[in-house]
């Protein structure tokens, strides 16, 4: 029985899939750790140029399934652009986009704001409310991370956030009015781990493209520098990498303030080293449960290839021809 795959659509709140159905070229979806916003893209046969114009701002909604299995929600964000295109003899096409994090919202507003002795939480609460984020989700790991000063010069919400992350060691992104701070390697803001998705030769798995080590991204420690003001001298933070076939020392190219902030920069470069040392890309039949921050297990390919390999990217495809889901990898597990 061949599988068939569908997909819903609800713009503002109302279901316009029926609509689309007999004009849609494709879906594509794009969900990546860290920084960047979910973004999502759909074309549609515009040869009467008839379609009804979404507005900007406006919030959207995609899920995607199998006939039989249901659907589960892959995007949820907000209308950022309708672009219509065409020629003479090639017709007409509209292309309506959206991201995760809303454009036209506060949230990229720069902001002049300091907070004295505040936890990470609260720091992030105080300038989110002022980018009309409503919901902030901290790691437990960060949230009681307290500083004496915090400052915002002229930087935004989405830029505090971005820099918060790197100095501690973290992931932070924006979805609708929700922000998540999450640890590097702990899946979720949660501390939880992610759930997994298989890949398996001869069944679901469409194609791989691996290697599972790489010497350049590769280090056995990672250093970074601060000052000690009580007794005026530079110190250095070193944390140990668990790469044993490594040898080189990373180092942070700036000077931290204090200690604390030293100890998460070095944390921050050992979990990269970590993760960067192998990686590639898989592609699965259609799969809404793979998640950025999840795990891949990828079988029957070769020894020394499958296993267990971190997913930091999720591209969804959806088209008359059916669903695909290419997921990018990093940190490989033990045993490839």
């Amino acid at each position: 029985m061949v599988k068939r795959a569908f997909y819903q659509i609800m713009v503002s709140g109302q279901d316009i899939s029926s609509r689309f159905n007999p004009l849609l070229i494709d879906i594509r979806i794009s969900d990546r750790e860290g920084t960047h916003s979910d973004t999502a893209s759909i074309r549609l046969d515009d040869r009467e140029g008839r379609i009804a114009l979404p507005r900007t701002g406006a919030p959207i909604l995609i899920m995607l399934g199998w006939e039989g299995f249901g659907a589960a929600s892959v995007f949820v964000g907000t209308v950022d652009e309708v672009k219509s295109s065409g020629s003479r003899g090639g017709g007409r096409e509209l292309a309506i986009s959206a991201k995760g994090v809303d454009t036209e919202g506060t949230s990229k507003q720069p902001q002049q704001k300091h907070m004295d002795n505040k936890s990470a939480q609260e720091a992030l609460e105080e300038a989110g409310r002022t980018a009309g984020i409503t919901s902030i989700k901290v790691d437990p790991s960060f949230a009681g991370h307290r500083r004496d000063w915090w400052g915002l010069n002229e930087e935004s919400f989405l830029h505090f956030g971005e820099r918060l992350a790197r100095e501690l060691g973290g992931i932070f992104k924006v979805r609708g009015s929700e922000a998540i701070l999450a640890a590097k390697g702990a899946g979720s803001a949660t501390g939880l781990a992610m759930g997994s998705v298989a890949g398996r030769y001869g069944d679901n798995l469409i194609s791989w493209d691996i290697s599972p080590t790489m010497g350049r991204p590769r280090h056995r420690r990672a250093r970074a520098r601060w000052y000690d003001q009580k007794e005026a001298k530079w110190k250095d933070v070193e944390v140990d990498i668990k790469d044993q076939g490594a040898h080189a020392t990373m180092g942070d190219r700036f000077s931290r303030a204090d200690r604390t902030e030293a100890q998460g920069s070095a944390n921050n470069g050992a979990k990269d080293s970590e993760r960067e040392r192998g990686g590639g890309s898989a592609a699965i039949d259609g799969n809404a449960a793979a998640k950025p921050g999840g795990v891949f297990i990828l079988t029957g390919t070769r020894p020394g290839i499958d296993g267990a390999y971190r997913i930091e990217g999720v591209e969804h495809s959806y088209s008359r021809a059916g669903w695909t889901t290419k997921l990018d990898l990093k940190q490989p597990q033990a045993g490839q």
